[in-house]
């Protein structure tokens, strides 16, 4: 009984937290003097850089991947800006993190070791298109003021698509949606992102598409980075509104749409006006055609009073009588004159006196 009591000691005693646990590891590497300065070569991928100035990062190969964070004191020591795709050397130690146990490798330098892959397909395709034109501002097409549908191709079960039908509500309730489902990440969804615009285009289905997806890694934004897509949005008769990732991801539909937006939030705002806004607008209009009409009848009904009040028409015959009477003397003096004329001058005036008469009867 003693025995085992003492058994049952010793192997509480072994019992570590999880926190005990996560530090012990990062003592092992602390005392390993191999593990205090460590260079490793990857290919940086989904960047981030918080407004704390710290940044996160994740450093891939063929292989593997492993998770980095540069922080605010060390980012100043880099002569050059990371971005995603960029291959680095990133000089650091590993560490595993307390609260979580996520293993990472704190970053406290880099070198530039060249241009990724995917990075560097993305610049080259970038200029290809460029130098064809096709993200001249000539080519791109107007978006519509109130589109009457609007076509959004993305996926059907993230965000993205909630997030767009909540603006639309809340901009211009009664708005007509048409969701064409995709893949937006992954091998081959940029084959069927082309094949929905090209759809769209094809039956007429809208006025507007907004095509597009949420934030992620260079390799999640792939497919939008693929000709396929860049073409089909070129040839695209009916105007496109790209919203591909967060407001610093940038990506070549995002360059040949005709609209680009920061999110996909941001591109329902552009596809649609606040409806309560114009029909304010609308009834501002209304009462000032209504206040101008008013007004000119006013102005017409003053200025009919104003000829009414004229003496020329208030007492017209005072002004006609000493016509008339005038005519009426130069009558009685045509007359007696005729009548001493001969007979062929009496017939050529004859005429004439009809037609000084006539007016009088």
């Amino acid at each position: 009984m003693k025995e085992s009591f003492v058994n049952a000691t010793a192997a509480a005693a072994d019992v570590m937290t999880v926190g005990e646990f996560n530090r012990r590891i990062n003592r092992l590497f602390e005392q390993d003097p191999e593990m205090q300065r460590v260079r490793v070569q990857g290919e940086i991928s989904g960047f981030k850089q918080y407004p704390s100035g710290h940044s996160y990062f994740t450093l891939k190969d063929d292989e593997a991947a492993v998770s980095c964070v540069l922080f605010r004191g060390s980012a100043g020591r880099v002569n050059f800006a990371p971005q995603s795709g960029m291959k680095i050397i990133a000089i650091g130690k590993p560490n595993v993190y307390d609260k979580n146990g996520r293993f990472q490798l704190i970053v406290h330098g880099m070198e530039q070791a060249g241009l990724g892959d995917l990075y560097l397909a993305f610049q080259q395709l970038k200029k290809k298109l460029a130098d064809e034109g096709l993200f001249a501002d000539e080519r791109k097409l107007n978006i519509p003021y109130i589109p009457h549908k609007i076509v959004a191709i993305t996926s059907e079960a993230g965000a993205v698509i909630r997030d767009i039908i909540h603006v639309l509500q809340r901009r211009y309730p009664g708005f007509s949606l048409l969701l064409i489902p995709v893949p937006v990440q992954g091998k081959g969804a940029e084959v069927e992102i082309a094949a929905a615009i090209k759809r769209a285009n094809s039956e007429k289905l809208g006025d507007v598409i907004i095509v597009g997806r949420g934030g992620g890694s260079l390799e999640d934004l792939q497919p939008f980075n693929e000709e396929i897509v860049a073409r089909a949005i070129s040839e695209s008769l009916i105007p496109v509104i790209s919203a591909v990732g967060h407001e610093t991801d940038y990506t070549i539909a995002d360059f040949v749409s005709d609209l680009r937006a920061p999110t996909p939030s941001a591109a329902a705002e552009l596809a649609v006006p606040h409806k309560s806004r114009l029909l304010e607008r609308q009834e501002q209009l209304s009462s000032a055609l209504e206040l101008s009409v008013i007004r000119r009848l006013e102005k017409e009904k003053d200025k009919l009073k104003q000829l009414r009040e004229r003496p020329v028409l208030m007492r017209a015959d005072e002004f006609v009588a000493p016509q008339y009477q005038r005519l009426f003397v130069l009558r009685q003096q045509l007359l007696t004159a005729m009548q001493k004329l001969p007979r062929d001058a009496k017939n050529v005036l004859y005429p004439l006196q009809h037609r000084l008469v006539r007016p009088l009867e």
